[in-house]
């Protein structure tokens, strides 16, 4: 399950979350000013124990060009706007196992609520492994392993569109429902 950060009470929760799981791994903690949406995941119990966000992607303006290359990359020039960052992904370390795929499950069900395809990001190199090893997560590295803000990163371009099209070649993904605001 997610839900879509609206109200003060559930803005607080996912700061919480994503703060407290960036500071467990180092990284520099920066709200962002402009997103697209905000979403809370929770488990099968309905705890909340996850976050992330879409913003837009700015094919000029944004500060991901500076890192890697990402305004080169043909998927994105062919459709700047289809494309999205992925920013604030956190699960709760106690959660972390048993809830990942319940998080990809959220970042695509609304990549595809935004007509999004691909999802720019940094990722952090072991959970990147992980996704393209454990979860055959399509996706491509754009750029070197750098450091950037805490930690260790890898410019990556997920193909959201690749999973939203074809959900049954990914057997990680739940149709997921949401929960009323």
């Amino acid at each position: 399950m997610h839900k879509v950060v609206i109200h003060e009470a559930d803005r607080n929760v996912f700061q919480s979350i994503w703060t407290t799981v960036w500071k467990e791994e180092g990284y520099e903690i920066e709200p962002s000013a402009h997103t697209l949406v905000q979403v809370l995941v929770f488990n099968e119990a309905n705890v909340p124990v996850g976050t992330f966000e879409l913003k837009p992607y700015h094919f000029n303006g944004s500060p991901l060009n500076e890192i890697a290359p990402f305004r080169e990359q043909a998927e994105i020039t062919a459709d700047p706007c289809s494309v999205a960052e992925v920013d604030k992904v956190a699960l709760l370390r106690e959660y972390r196992g048993q809830n990942v795929s319940r998080l990809l499950s959220s970042i695509v069900h609304y990549s595809r609520q935004y007509n999004i395809v691909h999802c720019a990001c940094l990722m952090e190199p072991v959970f990147a492994r992980a996704l393209r090893i454990s979860f055959h997560v399509p996706m491509r590295q754009v750029g070197k392993k750098t450091y950037y803000k805490g930690d260790d990163v890898v410019p990556t371009l997920i193909h959201v569109g690749d999973i939203w099209h074809d959900p049954e070649s990914y057997p990680w993904y739940i149709s997921m429902s949401c929960q009323p605001g």
